[in-house]
């Protein structure tokens, strides 16, 4: 089927640009595009620089960029004296049209000529990197690494906690990526955020972002580094592998299996988590599952709060149906499904029925002497102990929109 579906597709692009005939076409002889530059000084802006002759007068000028993994085309039309020369430096201010860094860009021109027929310039690349650090790059697998961090350990630890979450999460639950993972490393969560949208919230540390299979992060180098590059890398590889997991064109997974997978299976455990749940059950605070489908907003205690009910949501499907119903939910998702529609065809049950089974569960556990939480047997610990506190990750726009919740700092003990 989506084998017929892309030959329509490809059939349909084909007669479009027949239709468009002579009066769009890739640059001729008729157009001399001199000059098709483009630097970057991030994050204020990409200049892009034109300079073209036409045998006629060029009376209006397009811009058209899009990440080259993007689906989604930028156009900008910056205005123009019409004659046969045209020269023109465009500044695009980059804070008001955001794209993360270490993304490749495709632009090119579009000239509309005095007869209305328009003539394009050659695809140019372009790529968007964070011009104020200089930058250690690094590759091992399906893993490339971009550190301001020079220190090898560090380096080492991003490299395998990355490598590690990929292969190993990918054997449990039969998900491969389709293409290599970018991992961006700032020297600290306060030059990261001077990274991220005007106005992100001051307690991120680290964003994925599955559409370009990207992961920004904020890890200063020095005591702790290793635990945190853990905990960080781990999480937020798992993210750019569940969106590969469950993609497609009509829906996402919701926050509590995205998020709960994640954090169940990130390297480094967080206690803390636990305490918050339980504060909650005993007070009758719990959130619905329902509620928890959607972002957690902004409040630091709801934020904790949504992610020990996601964590503990996975950890009883894990516990009752096993890491193979995990893999059926997942591909269920892939599907394009509800979130009933999903676990009635993966594990025959609805959203309604896993909320009650699931708080019964959570009830059932806390009349059971306490023990202590052991890493998870998928990824291990590469430290022990708990971490010193837990960083806002929120998970930037796929195609479709989709983003994380903050996460903010654990108390101090």
């Amino acid at each position: 089927m989506r084998r017929r579906l892309r030959r329509a597709t490809a059939s349909l692009l084909l007669l479009a640009f027949l239709a468009l005939g002579p009066s769009a076409s890739l640059a001729a002889p008729r157009v001399q595009f001199q000059d098709l530059g483009a630097a970057v000084a991030f994050p204020e802006r990409i200049v892009f620089t034109l300079v073209a002759e036409a045998a006629q007068p060029i009376e209006r000028v397009e811009l058209r960029y899009r990440p080259v993994d993007g689906e989604v085309t930028f156009v900008a039309r910056p205005p123009v004296e019409p004659g046969t020369t045209v020269r023109l430096r465009y500044a695009r201010d980059m804070r008001v049209n955001y794209l993360p860094p270490f993304i490749d860009l495709a632009y090119r021109w579009r000239l509309v000529l005095a007869d209305g027929s328009v003539v394009e310039s050659p695809e140019q690349r372009l790529a968007y990197r964070d011009t104020r650090y200089r930058w250690v790059e690094r590759s091992r697998g399906p893993v490339q690494l971009f550190s301001t961090v020079t220190d090898p350990e560090y380096i080492e630890t991003a490299l395998a906690v990355s490598e590690r979450a990929i292969v190993r999460f990918g054997q449990r639950f039969g998900v491969a990526l389709s293409g290599p993972v970018r991992i961006v490393l700032y020297p600290s969560p306060e030059a990261l955020r001077t990274a991220l949208p005007l106005q992100s919230e001051e307690w991120i540390g680290g964003v994925a972002i599955p559409e370009y299979r990207l992961v920004l992060g904020g890890v200063a180098a020095g005591p702790g580094a290793e635990e945190e590059l853990a905990r960080l890398l781990s999480h937020e590889v798992l993210h750019l592998v569940i969106a590969q997991a469950t993609e497609n064109p009509f829906s996402t997974p919701p926050a509590w299996l995205d998020e709960g997978l994640a954090t169940l299976y990130q390297e480094v455990a967080e206690p803390w988590l636990d305490t918050a749940l339980e504060r909650a059950r005993r007070s009758g605070t719990l959130p619905s599952l329902r509620a928890l489908s959607a972002s957690f907003g902004t409040d630091p205690e709801a934020a904790l709060l949504g992610y020990a009910a996601n964590r503990s949501v996975v950890e009883y499907l894990v516990t009752t149906y096993g890491e193979e119903g995990i893999a059926r939910l997942l591909a269920a998702y892939r599907e394009g499904v509800s979130d009933d529609e999903a676990l009635a065809e993966s594990l025959g049950i609805d959203v309604d029925q896993l909320d009650r089974a699931w708080r019964a569960w959570l009830a059932q556990r806390a009349i059971r002497p306490a023990e202590p939480r052991a890493a998870n047997p998928l990824l291990p610990v590469s430290a022990a102990g708990s971490v010193a506190g837990i960083v806002l990750v929120r998970r930037a726009c796929r195609t479709r929109c989709r983003s994380r919740r903050p996460r903010p700092t654990a108390p101090q003990h």
